[in-house]
Order: structure tokens, then C-alpha cells, then sequence
């Protein structure tokens, strides 16, 4: 017997195999219209065998947006940090969301059946918003309990496809060795993640500048660099010209950016409004840094 964690009176679900075809379909909704790449759910709204509407969780935004959950990258404990993200807010669930698409269609949800692709069970708003528009049987997969247990899906979702990172970062001298030792650490993080790094005062040009007084030498080696890696990470602590132009390099190549600035260092809007930039990590000390930055590139 399945426990769920809510059930409203006289309602259940009913069952069916993955190769059911209005199972298939929510399947396939979940892949191209979840906005929620952690926890991706497809639904199907279906009346005497025609599929008549669908959604996806996360606003119905599409596989194509890519969101960074805080509560994930923070690592607060179940039912805490829920004001942290409002992606994963009830209105935003698949079911309202199947509900929403339907009136916008013109569609009465009355006496149609859901089938949903992606999780084992719904939350009360969810409920309420079927019982609401009339749905008469809500369909998931006949093992969607263990297929769509956490450990199961975020087994799935929280593995990093991230292979090589660029590092910006100030050349300060002030601070160079404190830079030095995060950006290290974080290296050392990424290697065990099976990431390559490419680190501007380990492997840029500096010495060749220096003694060339080329201006246009860094400049043209981040500009070749850039492009071959698939994120950058930009400590921001200290306003840079030089990490602000990498970071519009990186907008320019379609490159995702993580931010890394100091708790309580106010850091540019223009920096922090950049579209590239998909999570801002502010830390505490150099641990801190990592454990952000690992949890983010895992949802990259």
C-alpha cells in the first residue's frame, strides 16, 4: 500500500504501464515543456482518448530555460528555503499549469482525465485544482513511487554535463594570493567533478605579457579561450575591468556565468543583470564557496 503524503477524500489515482500512449505523450511533455530542470513533470489533459491539452511544471517555460534552484545550491533541509525559490511555487505546478493552458484554449477540463509523467503523487493546491475544473481520474505510471522517488530523479537531474570551466578573476596584487587559494580550491572541486579548468594566472599569458608590453595579448588569449569552455566562473569581489569584458565574452558565446562575490560586497547591477549570468554566489569563506559552486554546476 502507497503512503501518500496527501490524498483528498474519495480521490486516488489510477494506474498504467509506460507504454500507454496517453502516458507516452505526457512523457514527452515533460520533455519539451517542464521550465523545471530539477524536477521535470509532464501532464496531458485527455477526453474520451483524445489528448486534448498539455504543460509542463516550472511555468511551462520549456526544457530550453535553465533554472538554478537556491534550496539545492544551499542545501536546505526538506520543507525549509521555500521562499528562496519561486519556480516551485504551487501556481506553477504542472497540474494548475494543464488547467491554465486549457481555459487559455478554450478547453472545459470537465470530466477529462490527467495523465502525468514525472512524479507519484500531488500536493493539495494541485488536487484542488483539478477537483475545481472537474477531472475525473488522475493517471501515473503503475511503478511512478519508486520510479520518481528523489533519490531516483535527482540521480537523474543533478548530474553535471559541465566538462571544462574558464576561471576570471582580478590581478590584483593585493590579493592575489587569497585569490590564488580559492580559486585553487574551487579547481581542485572541479577536477573531481571530471571538469578541466583553464586558470589565467596558471595557464594565461602573463609572463609573455609582461615582457612584450602587448596590450592586446590577454585579451586575444581569453578571447580564444572563452568559447572552448562551457561555463565561467567570476569571482566579483573587487570591481575589474578585465573580469567585466570576460563576462561579455562570455554573453557573446552563448556561455552560461557563475558569479562569486564576498557576503555583503555590493557587486554591479550591470554585472549581476547580464543575461549570461545564471547564479550569483555570495560566501563566506572558501568552503562555503565550494559547496555553492559544486551544487550549482551539478544543476548545469
Amino acid at each position: 500500500m502507497i503512503e501518500y503524503p496527501y490524498l483528498p477524500p474519495n480521490r486516488g489515482f489510477k494506474f498504467v504501464p509506460l507504454n500507454d500512449p496517453h502516458m507516452m505523450a505526457a512523457e514527452v511533455a515533460r520533455r519539451e515543456c517542464a521550465g523545471d530542470s530539477l524536477w521535470p513533470i509532464g501532464i496531458v489533459l485527455v477526453r474520451d482518448g483524445e489528448i486534448l491539452a498539455r504543460a509542463g511544471n516550472g511555468f511551462n517555460r520549456g526544457s530550453s530555460s535553465k533554472h538554478i534552484c537556491p534550496r539545492v545550491v544551499l542545501e536546505c533541509s526538506s520543507g525549509t528555503g521555500y521562499d528562496l525559490c519561486k519556480l516551485h511555487d504551487s501556481i506553477g505546478h504542472a497540474e494548475p499549469m494543464l488547467m491554465q493552458v486549457a481555459v487559455d484554449q478554450g478547453i472545459d477540463p470537465m470530466g477529462c482525465d490527467v495523465y502525468m509523467f514525472g512524479h507519484w503523487w500531488c500536493c493539495e493546491p494541485c488536487w484542488k485544482a483539478m477537483i475545481d475544473a472537474g477531472v475525473k481520474d488522475v493517471y501515473v505510471l503503475d511503478d511512478a513511487h519508486e520510479r520518481f522517488s528523489r533519490e531516483n530523479v535527482f540521480a537523474e537531474t543533478l548530474t553535471s554535463s559541465v566538462r571544462s570551466i574558464f576561471f576570471s578573476h582580478a590581478f590584483d596584487q593585493t590579493n592575489l594570493a587569497e585569490m590564488k587559494e580559492l580559486i585553487g580550491t574551487l579547481d581542485a572541486m572541479c577536477v573531481e567533478l571530471g571538469c578541466s579548468t583553464t586558470i589565467p594566472f596558471r595557464d594565461g599569458p602573463l609572463d609573455e605579457l609582461a615582457q612584450e608590453h602587448n596590450e592586446d595579448v590577454l585579451y586575444r588569449w581569453s578571447e580564444q579561450q572563452i568559447p572552448i569552455c562551457d561555463v565561467l566562473i567570476a569571482e566579483v569581489s573587487n570591481p575589474s575591468l578585465g573580469v567585466g569584458g570576460e563576462i561579455v565574452l562570455a554573453e557573446k558565446f552563448e556561455k552560461p556565468v557563475i558569479l562569486l562575490s564576498k557576503k555583503g560586497i555590493r557587486v554591479s547591477e550591470f554585472v549581476t543583470g547580464n543575461p549570461a549570468v545564471v547564479y550569483h554566489v555570495e560566501y563566506e569563506s572558501i568552503m562555503d564557496a565550494v559547496k555553492q559552486v559544486r551544487n550549482v554546476l551539478k544543476q548545469l
